[in-house]
């Protein structure tokens, strides 16, 4: 038994309620279940209910046995004063208030259908990555797009949140902080905290004295990120320039290690060189990325913005002094829909939360619709079992389900889950 399905229970009133009753024998009516709180505090707020004659408003408080309420220590918590309706699963000891009354207990086991209880068990107990895989194909559409819905809310909430710290560090820099979340999904994953360590200790103010000279923007960032090797004409440059700036801006003791940046099974196109390569040009190219990134109204205008080429002689290398087999084409379709993707979404949303302005939120869900799906393992998952994903959208839900619903089996806060379990 978990509190889980206990709030499950309450939440959508799933027991027979013909002769509700407290565990005293007073009879309950239940008026309005109350709002589930997700925060400190008891679980439920806002109920209305009517006990005996009287009728009451307050929260609810739910636990698997009626004597965990002393093992949290609620009896000493002025929160708990209001709570008008102890729900349990097993009630074995009355509960007193601070002030010595008793608090109204109802008892769920036994007026609890034992089907539904083993349907639960057996969702808990599946083995399988998706607990619900084998009747997800019975699942309504409705349940499924209401699933999705809620879980991608979730998601620009949670991906806001990581702009919202960098926001902080920055003592609320929104041009330095789009720079550093710019530069960390350049690294796509298997770079991304080298990037984004190079971004924090390079500020965008220094690049950006220099934008005029992508040469000298190359020499500052290579230099800075510890990859510069002196192996020809270009490379001797650049080291040249950068020691000329590294003292100029007190630069060196911050300079990152050859060690922090990945190579091993990585493409050439996604070498840490190209990609440092291709945000040099980008800056170059871009005034400001933060006004970029948030009134640009169009996905095909930030498209065209991020689809650039890097110079020319990182065309035509992935290291320094080492020639490439073919020449590179730039920044991929597919790598400007990735930055989109956890760039310009998580700033949108965070913006949009800042400013309590709802239209750079619906914007980002916006782009997220016009955005064609990526492609990985767990949205395979997803489409083998029947859902439709046609859009970035539906792609970063189903993610975002699997990583924080499915494979934590959370299943009763999960519409889906909830409809398999009333049927």
């Amino acid at each position: 038994m978990t509190e889980a399905f206990i709030h499950y229970l309450w939440q959508f009133q799933q027991f027979n309620k013909t002769l509700l009753q407290t565990t005293n024998q007073e009879p309950i009516k239940v008026l309005k279940t109350g709002i589930l709180n997700t925060d400190a505090g008891p679980d439920f707020s806002q109920a209305r209910l009517q006990i005996g004659e009287i009728e009451w408003a307050g929260n609810i408080e739910i636990h698997i046995k009626s004597s965990d309420w002393n093992n949290h220590n609620h009896q000493f918590d002025g929160a708990y004063n209001n709570v008008i309706l102890h729900v349990v699963w097993h009630h074995d000891k009355p509960i007193l208030r601070e002030d010595g009354s008793e608090i109204p207990t109802l008892e769920l086991r036994p007026i609890t259908d034992g089907v539904l209880l083993n349907k639960f068990q057996t969702l808990l107990a599946n083995k399988t990555v998706i607990p619900c895989a084998s009747q997800f194909r019975t699942v309504s559409a409705l349940a499924r797009i209401a699933t999705l819905d809620k879980v991608l809310a979730k998601r620009l909430i949670q991906k806001s949140k990581i702009v919202e710290e960098l926001l902080g560090e920055n003592n609320g820099d929104w041009e330095e902080t789009t720079y550093q979340l710019l530069a960390k999904n350049f690294g796509f994953k298997i770079n991304s905290e080298a990037f984004l360590r190079l971004a924090k200790n390079l500020p965008l103010k220094i690049l950006q004295k220099h934008r005029d000279n992508l040469t000298q923007i190359e020499a500052i960032l290579f230099g800075q990120s510890g990859l510069l090797e002196e192996v020809d004409e270009y490379s001797k440059k650049l080291a040249q320039e950068y020691n000329f700036f590294a003292v100029k801006f007190s630069l060196k003791a911050q300079m990152l290690n050859v060690h922090e940046w990945k190579l091993l099974r990585t493409r050439p196109a996604n070498f840490p060189t190209i990609r440092i390569a291709q945000l040099a040009k980008l800056i170059t190219l871009q005034k400001s990325f933060f006004s970029l990134f948030t009134q640009t109204e169009s996905i095909e205008d930030l498209r065209r913005a991020l689809q650039i080429q890097q110079s020319e002689y990182w065309q035509e290398h992935y290291h320094f002094d080492k020639k490439a087999e073919r020449k590179s084409k730039g920044i991929g379709k597919d790598s400007v829909d990735n930055l989109l993707i956890n760039t310009v979404i998580p700033l949108l949303a965070c913006y949009s939360q800042k400013m309590d302005n709802q239209s750079y939120m619906d914007r980002a869900i916006a782009f997220l619709e016009s955005l064609p799906p990526e492609s990985n393992h767990i949205i395979d998952m997803w489409k083998n079992l029947g859902l439709t994903i046609k859009s970035a959208f539906d792609a970063q839900a189903s993610i975002e389900l699997y990583n924080n619903f499915c494979s934590q089996k959370k299943c009763l806060q999960c519409n889906i889950g909830v409809e398999i379990l009333k049927k």
